[in-house]
C-alpha cells in the first residue's frame, strides 16, 4: 500500500465508488489516512452524505447537474488533489451487433467512456492546480474485440483514446493520465456478466483463464492506487496498462 504522499491528509476522487472495484480503492485509501470524495449513482452508500473522511456525492454519466455537484464538493475540498480514480462503467448484454439496440451503444458508451469526460469536467481545474494523477480503469476488451460484446468493446476502446489525448491536453500541467485495463475481476459483475453470457459453472469457466482463476479485486485495486500514487510511478502518462496473463 502507497502511503499518503505528504505529512497532511491527501485527497483523492473515486467516481464510481459504490462499485466493487472503486469501494475496494475506497477503502485501501480511507484506511491509509486519505480524504475522499467518493461517487454513487444507483447505490446510495447510506442516509448521510458523509463517511469519517469521505464526502459522498451523486454521480449520473447522463446528467450535466451531477458533474457540477461533482465539481463543487471537490472545490470544498482542502488538501492537495493528488489523485483521481475513474472507475465507472456498466456491461453490454452480450448479443451480436446486429441484434444490439442502437440505445445499448449509446448508454454502455456514456458509462464508460462519457463518464470520464464529465469525472475530467468536473476535476481539471483542481487537477492542473494541485498537479494531480488521473488512472481510468478500462478493460482487456478495449484492446481484444471479441464476439458478442460490440458496445463495451467499442466504449473501452473509446476510453483508451480519451485517456491518451487528455494526457497530451494536460502535460503542460503537470497532470499525468493513465489507464488500467485489467483482464477478468472476481466480482458481482463479472458473475452477472457470465450469465449474460451463459456460463453455468463459473470455476471451470475460471480455470479456462491464464493462471486458472480470474484477478482479484484486491489486486486490480493495489494496481490502481500503485500506479496513480506512487513516486516511481511519477514519469509515466498517456500509458495503457493490460493487466493479464499472457498464454
Amino acid at each position: 500500500m502507497t502511503p499518503p504522499p505528504s505529512t497532511s491528509a491527501p485527497l483523492a476522487v473515486i467516481t464510481g465508488a459504490s462499485g466493487a472495484l472503486g469501494a475496494a480503492i475506497h477503502n485501501r485509501l480511507s484506511e491509509a489516512g486519505w480524504q475522499v470524495v467518493a461517487t454513487y449513482n444507483t447505490r446510495a452508500p447510506g442516509p448521510a452524505r458523509q463517511d469519517g473522511d469521505s464526502t459522498w456525492v451523486h454521480f449520473d454519466a447522463a446528467d450535466d447537474a451531477s458533474t457540477e455537484a461533482l465539481r463543487q464538493a471537490v472545490d470544498t475540498q482542502s488538501g492537495r488533489l493528488h489523485a483521481v480514480f475513474a472507475c465507472v462503467g456498466a456491461p453490454s448484454t452480450k448479443r451480436p451487433v446486429a441484434q444490439t439496440p442502437i440505445g445499448e451503444f449509446q448508454s454502455v458508451h456514456e458509462a464508460n467512456a462519457l463518464s470520464f469526460v464529465r469525472t475530467w469536467h468536473a476535476v481539471a481545474h483542481r487537477a492542473r492546480s494541485d498537479g494531480a494523477s488521473v488512472l481510468a480503469v478500462g478493460s482487456d476488451a478495449g484492446q481484444a474485440a471479441r464476439a458478442n460484446n460490440g458496445p463495451y468493446t467499442a466504449a473501452k476502446a473509446a476510453l483508451e483514446a480519451l485517456v491518451v489525448t487528455v494526457a497530451k491536453e494536460e502535460e503542460q500541467h503537470g497532470v499525468r493520465v493513465n489507464l488500467l485495463a485489467p483482464s477478468l475481476i472476481d466480482s458481482p459483475l463479472a458473475h452477472h456478466v457470465m450469465a449474460l453470457k451463459g456460463v453455468t459453472d463459473p470455476d471451470s469457466y475460471f480455470a479456462q483463464l491464464p493462471w486458472g482463476r480470474p484477478l482479484t479485486l484486491d489486486e486490480v485495486a493495489g494496481a490502481c492506487i500503485e500506479l496513480a500514487t506512487a513516486a516511481h510511478w511519477s514519469y509515466t502518462t498517456g500509458q495503457i496498462y493490460p493487466l493479464e496473463a499472457v498464454r
